[in-house]
């Protein structure tokens, strides 16, 4: 009898769940920084092997890159609809104010910022995870640009600003927010503080 079709698979089974993995790493990297959990740790609060994590991620600057990608997916898309929904500029940055200043120990989430996080301490990540951290910087940069430019085809900012100068100062003051609300800054001044920095567009 040819029994060569029924031969089971040499290795372990594949049991890891990669969406926990990055949940974990989530977690870890936003609570406690990019580079202030090491790998080891990870795998600990995941519950898989180190190989298992390298298998599916490859290292960890490939961990790193992926739990930025997962972030970015999961957390920062309503900033993204914010930029590209066709609101009038003053709801749309209302709307931004309110996602900035979202209160997020009342949300059971780490403060600051894991894109943020990323970016100020992108010396010390591994190229692949650097590049993506450029990367997404970039692409929040654009998207900040271009809804500034239809709020002035629309008559509804200053013409004679750059765009990409506005874009600049808006993520700045984005990044500046989240290193307060990081560093533990009291919710009402953080409030303050932003609304200061935005109040130029009133």
């Amino acid at each position: 009898m040819n029994t060569k079709g029924n031969k089971p698979a040499r290795g372990r089974p594949k049991t890891m769940s990669r969406d926990h993995v990055l949940k974990i790493a989530v977690e870890s990297y936003w609570a406690e920084g990019p580079t202030g959990v090491s790998i080891n740790e990870i795998c600990r609060r995941a519950g898989v092997s180190k190989p298992g994590i390298y298998r599916e991620f490859g290292n960890e600057d490939g961990l790193k890159v992926a739990a930025l990608q997962a972030y970015q997916t999961t957390f920062l898309a309503p900033l993204g609809d914010i930029l590209t929904d066709d609101l009038p500029f003053g709801q749309a940055l209302q709307a931004l104010t309110d996602f900035v200043l979202l209160d997020h120990k009342a949300h059971g989430l780490p403060d600051g910022c894991l894109q943020v996080a990323m970016c100020r301490s992108k010396d010390e990540l591994g190229m692949h995870a650097r590049q993506s951290a450029d990367k997404f910087r970039e692409q929040t940069l654009f998207a900040l640009e271009q809804w500034i430019e239809r709020a002035k085809s629309k008559g509804q900012f200053a013409s004679n600003i750059p765009s990409r100068t506005v874009a600049l100062y808006i993520d700045a003051q984005i990044a500046s927010a989240m290193e307060l609300q990081k560093q533990g800054v009291a919710q009402d001044e953080l409030e303050r503080v932003f609304k200061l920095a935005l109040s130029v567009f009133s």
